[in-house]
């Protein structure tokens, strides 16, 4: 279970921001010459009262603005929050499900550069292969309804179906993620997307 091991994401794949943020700021102008460093402007959202009725009767809890994470969420109702995880610039929100199997998760974090989804979603299937020992990006595609890149990816332990989104020196990862080494429990992933699809991000 999620509560008794190394959560989804052991150590976040977004530490390239911190660990590496001089190597991309030296390497900034060369990227973005290469066509690597363009993002689309993530327009903010504020829930209506369709939004919150859909949250409410797809199992979630009403939408509400969280200031740390710049972003609408709305977890699954019962699913208990875990101590975030916070550095200078990340932080790593994640609810767990009553049988600890399934998450719902949020990181948002800053660049040093205003990099394109493109570029951070490399970093991100990087650092989650040094953090579990494996990595394998499974697909991935352009929604420019979000805008950004959807994608799967498995670990060594999980298996994410992520949400990556960037705007400016800000970006997003929301996610839902079961453990590999047991069965997918279909309600609990259904509800873990169904709050990614709910959360709105880029709040001013």
């Amino acid at each position: 279970m999620f509560t008794n091991r190394t959560h989804i994401l052991p150590r976040s794949p977004f530490h390239f921001c911190l660990r590496a943020g001089a190597i991309l700021r030296a390497g900034a102008i060369l990227v973005a010459a290469a066509g690597g460093c363009s993002s689309s402007p993530v327009a903010p959202t504020q829930p209506t009262t369709q939004s919150i009725a859909d949250a409410i009767s797809s199992g979630l809890t009403p939408p509400v603005a969280d200031e740390s994470l710049k972003a609408i969420i709305c977890p699954p109702v019962g699913w208990k929050p875990e101590p975030p995880k916070v550095t200078s610039n990340h932080r790593h929100q994640i609810w767990l499900s009553k049988t600890g199997d399934t998450a719902y998760g949020i990181i948002y974090f800053g660049m040093p550069w205003p990099f394109g989804t493109s570029l951070v979603l490399d970093h991100f299937i990087s650092e989650m292969k040094k953090s579990e020992g494996e990595a394998t990006l499974l697909s991935q595609v352009d929604d420019d309804k979000l805008p950004g890149i959807r994608f799967e990816a498995e670990g060594g332990l999980y298996r994410i179906r992520c949400n990556l989104m960037v705007a400016g020196f800000h970006g997003w990862a929301v996610y839902a993620g079961t453990l590999r080494s047991r069965p997918v429990n279909p309600a609990e992933l259904k509800l873990a997307e169904e709050a990614r699809e709910q959360t709105r991000v880029n709040l001013p």
